[in-house]
């Protein structure tokens, strides 16, 4: 007992220390011919937003189990805003400060409020109880979005578990059997009407993972419906339709904004020719009206603006524009106007800064990234002289520019930038193999112990990453 409580007060020092695999900022070229911004300091600038708003609208309860984010009425929470939360604290989380434990909380708030489906009930009075029942399926979409990434960012497989599950209650209760969304687990089947911002074809991809066949189905359902829903002379979505995608009302207001920021996400990491044919007619609408008129909600017949010029309209236009490199000043220009606006209310700020993560390239797929191994032969590592027995090692020397440890099937994967050490350890504290790395990528495997679950210590120089990896 005395080794075990030992052993467990070193595992949380180190993971006070512990850094994450893909660190902001990353500024990467999503590809498919898309572009970011190329405004001086975006990164840096969009980070102080963030770090305003997590000041701001950041809390966790007195034990510190669990973490919200603040709705305009701050006493509440609502459920879009944890997804949203958990997508900023994976992607913001850098060499200096992991919000991996703030993750985990927001994570721990969503299943603390479960309705009868096993899915988060969409308002929360503070920390204590539902006020508004039943799940809303944009925040499933985007929170299990975000258990995916975090599996890539902090390294734990349960991450990944956690997916799956969310995974397959979204598909039994909030889509339809032909694989159209609904808008919650409450709505019954066969109903008429749909949100089209709820649809997230990147997640969807992802989702594939899970069970192909139906993800496959609901991604040609579902942009079948965004592409019957666009108005043909803007390409601008309504806040709401029917089956058929015919608007309920002609307004790109406060709902629809979000959908051009999914398209062009989409388009940016898995090249959808449905998401260019959105992106591609209203890009060319929205490149011809200067920043300062886009204001909601826009009328989507003929492009008339409304009254508000926030974020909230600015930032997905900005990034239905990443289409397409002829686009690059108009892109600058509403980056400029989208970064300078000084936001009071709970949704523009949020949409401001996940907006912001695509227009600068800080939210690319670390799924792609993590599994982008070069096809070169293979050796072997070299246990170091405190290793108890061997365990079989690939090696694939290439130059890494920065460090990672991502858990896999009953192993790790890992890309050292100069040297590297990795101790398992059993849940009793008790060291099971150790191995020193150079400059290189490694899949190390540990399928040759013993059934059960197992800390890893993964040390670059100073740098320290924990793991939880099950064997089976």
């Amino acid at each position: 007992m005395v080794n075990k409580i030992v052993f467990l007060f070193v595992l949380c020092a180190f993971s006070a220390y512990s850094a994450v695999n893909f660190p902001y900022p990353q500024e990467k070229n999503y590809g498919n011919g898309t572009i970011n911004t190329t405004v001086a300091n975006a990164s840096a600038n969009l980070k102080t937003k963030f770090t305003s708003f997590f000041s701001t609208h950041y809390e966790e309860n007195q034990n510190k189990t669990m973490g919200r984010i603040k709705y305009d009425d701050t006493q509440q929470t609502v459920s879009e805003g944890i997804g949203y939360g958990m997508i900023m604290m994976v992607y913001f989380s850098d060499n200096n400060r992991s919000y991996k434990d703030e993750f985990d909380r927001l994570w721990k708030y969503y299943n603390n409020f479960l309705d009868q489906r096993g899915l988060m009930n969409w308002k929360i009075n503070g920390f204590n109880n539902a006020i508004e029942y039943n799940a809303a399926t944009d925040a499933e979409f985007d929170v299990a979005f975000a258990l995916e990434m975090a599996y890539y960012q902090f390294g734990d497989q349960k991450y990944r578990d956690d997916a799956a599950a969310l995974i397959g209650k979204i598909k039994q209760y909030e889509m339809e059997p032909d694989g159209l969304h609904k808008p919650g687990d409450g709505w019954g089947e066969n109903i008429a009407r749909r949100n089209p911002s709820y649809v997230s074809p990147a997640a969807f991809e992802l989702f594939k993972r899970v069970d192909n066949s139906f993800w496959t189905t609901a991604l040609t359902r579902n942009y079948t419906l965004l592409k019957a829903n666009r108005n043909s002379n803007t390409g601008l979505p309504s806040d709401w339709c029917n089956n058929n995608g015919n608007p309920e009302s002609n307004y790109f207001g406060y709902d629809a904004s979000r959908a051009p920021w999914r398209w062009a996400w989409s388009y940016a990491w898995f090249g959808h020719s449905d998401a260019k044919d959105l992106l591609d007619k209203l890009a060319a609408w929205v490149s011809t009206k200067d920043v300062a008129n886009i204001k909601g909600s826009i009328d989507i017949t003929n492009g008339n603006p409304g009254s508000d010029n926030n974020s909230t309209f600015i930032g997905p236009l900005t990034n239905a524009m990443q289409v397409d490199s002829k686009y690059q000043t108009n892109v600058n220009n509403y980056w400029t106007a989208l970064i300078a606006k000084d936001e009071d209310r709970y949704f523009q700020k949020a949409m401001q800064l996940l907006t912001g993560l695509l227009a600068t390239g800080n939210m690319p797929n670390l799924k792609a990234l993590a599994e982008a191994l070069p096809s070169s032969s293979s050796v072997s590592a070299t246990p170091s002289s405190s290793s108890n027995g061997g365990t079989p090692i690939l090696m694939f020397p290439q130059i890494v520019l920065s460090n990672s440890a991502i858990a896999s099937k009953n192993g790790i994967n890992l890309a050292v930038k100069s040297n590297a050490t990795v101790e398992v350890f059993g849940l009793k504290g008790n060291s099971m193999r150790k191995f020193s790395f150079t400059n290189g990528v490694y899949s190390v495997s540990f399928s040759d112990l013993p059934k059960g679950l197992y800390i890893v210590k993964v040390s670059f120089g100073n740098e320290k990453r924990i793991l939880r990896i099950p064997v089976n």
